[in-house]
């Protein structure tokens, strides 16, 4: 399962519970239609939830990000926060994808909520 919140400065797309391919996607979908998205960089949580999907799927997302992104976002930055190791190092992978195919915004892989909400409100 997922929520997204939207806080003054970033929107939070927090996961728990476990976490296939299938919820992995409809998150990417409905912040894709939040009002915000464009404007607001973001942060994806996934700090004690299962997460059931291989790096295939990862691949996947990313090209989905690069064909749906809004052309007119204003947005710079997205902050990925885990909280084991090995969901750490699958995110600083993807945040490596991500940038090999140049999006129009920054990815970084965090371990730490306060430290990628640090570096999401920073210029």
């Amino acid at each position: 399962m997922h929520v997204i919140e939207s806080g003054a400065r970033y929107i939070s797309v927090i996961f728990s519970g476990a976490v296939d391919q299938e919820q992995l996607f409809r998150a990417l979908r409905d912040i894709f239609i939040h009002p915000e998205y464009p404007f607001k960089n973001s942060i994806w949580v996934f700090e004690g939830c299962e997460c059931d999907f291989s790096n295939i799927s990862m691949f996947e997302l990313l090209q989905m990000v690069r064909a749906y992104y809004p052309k007119k976002a204003t947005r710079a930055k997205t902050a990925i926060v885990t909280s084991t190791s090995m969901h750490h190092a699958m995110a600083q992978l993807f945040c490596e994808d991500a940038d090999d195919l140049a999006l129009a915004f920054t990815m970084k892989a965090f371990m730490d909520r306060s430290e990628a909400i640090a570096w999401l409100e920073s210029a």
